[in-house]
C-alpha cells in the first residue's frame, strides 16, 4: 500500500514537472518610434515586435499579445537587427607601430584568449550580435573563444569563425627575424605548397570546426596558385562549407574569382571589369574601410600632427571604391577589421566602418543593410539574423532618436542590446 502511495506521489509530481516545463512562454514586446527593415530596407514607424522566447514571433502595428507579456517601450528610438561584423580579428590587437608578428610572439595562447573575451563584450554592448572571426587567432583559437561563448562562460556576440588562414609559404607576417618566421607563421597560418596540401589544411579546418575558409589570395609577396585555389574551394563546397579570400589588389583578385570563392576581403580599387565578374558571380566584397575617425585616432596615438584636409585626403580613396563598388551593383557586407590599439573599445572601433561608409555617401539604409541583411547572406544565415521578422533570431539593437535622421550620432548611442532573446546590455 505504502509502495502504491509513493508510486501515485511520484507519477503526480512527473505529470506537474512536465506540465510546468511546458508552461514556460515568455513573450516580451518591443515597441519604439523607428524601425529598420532591413528586407525592405526601409525606415518604417511605429512597429511592433513581438518575441517568445529566442525568436521573433510577429512584427507589425497594434500587435494583439498574450497576458503577463513584458512591454519594453523605448519611445522615440530606433529598432534595427542586430549588427555583424563579418571581418573581426578578437585574438589580435597590434600597437599602431609594431609589426604583425609581435602580438602573437609575446603573449601566450592564455592571455590572447582572455583579453578576447573583453573583445567580445565590447562588440556586444556596441550592438553587434554576431561577428565572423577571420584568423590571426594562432590555432584555433576563435573555437575556443565561440564555445566559450556558446556555453555561457563569458559573455559575447554569436561567433563564426575561420581558423588559421590558408595561405602560401609566406603568410602574412614580415619585420621579424628570419630565425622566427617559419615558428611564428606555423603559429598563426596554415601555410600550404600544393594541390593535396590545400585539400588537407581544408579538410582538418572542417573536422575542427570552422564556419568558413580563409584564403589568402596573395600573402607578403607569394599567391596560392589557381590550382591550388580551385582545390581549397571544392574541397570546402563538398562539405559545405564557404571560402573567402583576402585580396587587397585586383590583380591577386583573378584566380580567386576564377576558382569560385563566396566573397572577397579589403577590395582596394578593384578595376571595373573585376567588379562586373563579382557581379556576374555573385562574390560579395566585405570593403574593411575605416574613417576619418580612424585616421585622426591613428594620428594621435602616435602623437603625429594632422590637418583636417590631411584626414580627408586619407580616406578619399575609401570614399571613391565604396562608390564604385555601389554603382557596379557588388553586394557590399560590413567588416572592420579592426585590431589596431587606437584607443576607444573594440566595438566602438568596429563601428567605424559603417560610419566610414555613410561619409562615402551610403544611406542609411544602405549602411544597416551592409550590417545585417547582407552580412547574414554572406555567413549563411540569411532569414536568421540579420532581420526582424517572424520566426528569426531574436537579435536586436535599440538606438538613441531617429537613426534616418541623424545616423551617425544615432549609432554611437546604444539603448538596449538584445542577443537571441535575452537583452543582454540596456542603459
Amino acid at each position: 500500500m505504502f509502495k502504491a502511495i509513493l508510486t501515485t506521489v511520484f507519477f503526480l509530481f512527473l505529470t506537474c514537472s512536465f506540465a510546468f516545463s511546458q508552461n514556460t512562454d515568455a513573450y516580451t514586446l518591443l515597441k519604439a518610434a523607428h524601425f529598420y527593415d532591413s528586407d525592405k530596407n526601409a525606415f518604417l514607424e511605429n512597429q511592433e515586435v513581438l518575441i517568445k522566447d529566442n525568436r521573433v514571433v510577429k512584427v507589425g502595428v497594434g500587435l494583439t499579445v498574450p497576458p503577463n507579456t513584458a512591454i519594453l517601450d523605448f519611445g522615440n528610438a530606433t529598432i534595427t537587427p542586430g549588427l555583424i561584423d563579418a571581418h573581426s580579428h578578437i585574438l589580435l590587437e597590434q600597437q599602431t607601430d609594431e609589426p604583425l608578428a609581435v602580438d602573437a610572439m609575446m603573449l601566450s595562447s592564455e592571455s590572447r584568449v582572455l583579453r578576447a573575451a573583453k573583445f567580445a563584450r565590447s562588440y556586444l554592448d556596441a550592438g553587434f550580435t554576431t561577428i565572423r572571426d577571420l584568423g590571426n587567432s594562432g590555432q584555433y583559437l576563435d573555437r575556443e573563444v565561440q564555445i566559450a561563448i556558446e556555453n555561457g562562460y563569458i559573455t559575447g556576440p554569436r561567433m563564426l569563425v575561420s581558423g588559421p588562414i590558408i595561405g602560401s609559404m609566406d603568410g602574412q607576417i614580415d619585420g621579424i627575424p628570419l630565425a622566427d618566421f617559419d615558428r611564428v607563421s606555423r603559429q598563426e597560418y596554415s601555410m600550404v605548397s600544393g594541390v593535396e596540401e590545400a585539400r588537407k589544411a581544408v579538410r582538418e579546418h572542417i573536422a575542427r570546426g570552422v564556419d568558413v575558409i580563409k584564403i589568402l589570395a596573395i600573402g607578403s609577396r607569394l599567391v596560392l596558385s589557381l590550382d591550388e585555389m580551385k582545390a581549397i574551394v571544392e574541397t570546402a563546397h563538398s562539405e559545405r562549407i564557404p571560402v573567402t579570400a583576402h585580396c587587397d589588389r585586383d590583380w591577386a583578385a583573378q584566380n580567386a574569382i576564377e576558382a569560385g570563392v563566396d566573397g572577397i576581403e579589403h577590395a582596394y580599387g578593384f578595376k571595373q571589369p573585376t567588379l562586373e565578374k563579382m557581379v556576374e558571380k555573385g562574390i560579395y566584397v566585405v570593403p574593411t574601410y575605416g574613417s576619418t575617425e580612424t585616421v585622426r585616432k591613428f594620428y594621435e596615438t602616435q602623437n603625429l600632427p594632422y590637418t583636417e584636409e590631411g584626414l580627408e585626403n586619407n580616406v578619399a580613396g575609401w570614399k571613391k571604391w565604396i562608390g564604385e563598388l555601389k554603382s557596379a551593383g557588388v553586394i557590399i557586407v560590413a567588416g572592420s577589421d579592426a585590431y589596431g590599439d587606437l584607443k576607444m573599445a573594440r566595438g566602438d572601433y568596429a563601428k567605424q566602418t559603417i560610419w566610414g561608409y555613410a561619409d562615402a555617401g551610403l544611406s542609411p539604409e544602405d549602411v544597416l543593410q551592409t550590417a545585417t541583411v547582407n552580412a547574414a547572406t554572406a555567413l549563411g544565415m540569411k532569414d536568421r539574423i540579420g532581420v526582424i521578422k517572424e520566426n528569426s533570431f531574436a537579435d536586436l539593437v535599440v538606438f538613441e532618436g531617429n537613426m534616418k535622421a541623424d545616423f551617425k550620432k544615432s549609432i554611437y548611442e546604444v539603448k538596449m542590446v538584445m542577443k537571441n532573446g535575452v537583452v543582454e546590455w540596456s542603459k
